[in-house]
């Protein structure tokens, strides 16, 4: 069940977003949504970590698929069901489109998708501007 899928233009280069994407500590300077989030290892398939959303319990997750400067992809189990989100870069005519999808599967997944869906859908476009804007100030030195 797809939640949401958002894109959004930006000036600053892949290498400037994926500093940021692998940059899983300082997540919640983008992502208001979110206390705090680590990882155990490098930003690389396998390696699992932790997401604390606000307001939310503990949530363990591990990168499935990682393909620098283009796309990585976490995965988040919850009680019979998951959340897959996908982060991409594609670079076009020196601009850098981000795009962001996020899924629920399993039996429950309607239930979740429900109860924290809504919220994600809502916020997904702040918190990428916020990502980008944080990107663009990077490439500047600020």
């Amino acid at each position: 069940m797809l939640i949401v899928k958002h894109t959004i233009e930006t000036k600053a280069k892949p290498a400037a977003i994926w500093n940021i994407w692998q940059d899983v500590e300082n997540w919640k300077s983008w992502d208001h949504g979110i206390e705090f989030s680590t990882i155990t290892g490098p930003f690389a398939a396998c390696t699992k970590g932790t997401l604390k959303p606000k307001g939310g319990p503990l949530v363990h997750t591990v990168l499935t698929k990682v393909e620098p400067m283009k796309t990585f992809v976490d995965e988040s189990r919850l009680f019979l069901s998951k959340i897959i989100v996908s982060h991409d870069l594609t670079e076009m005519n020196g601009r850098t489109y981000v795009t962001h999808q996020i899924e629920m599967k399993g039996p429950l997944a309607f239930l979740f998708a429900f109860l924290i869906g809504r919220k994600m859908k809502k916020n997904l476009p702040q918190e990428m501007q916020a990502m980008v804007r944080k990107a663009e100030a990077y490439e500047k030195g600020n």
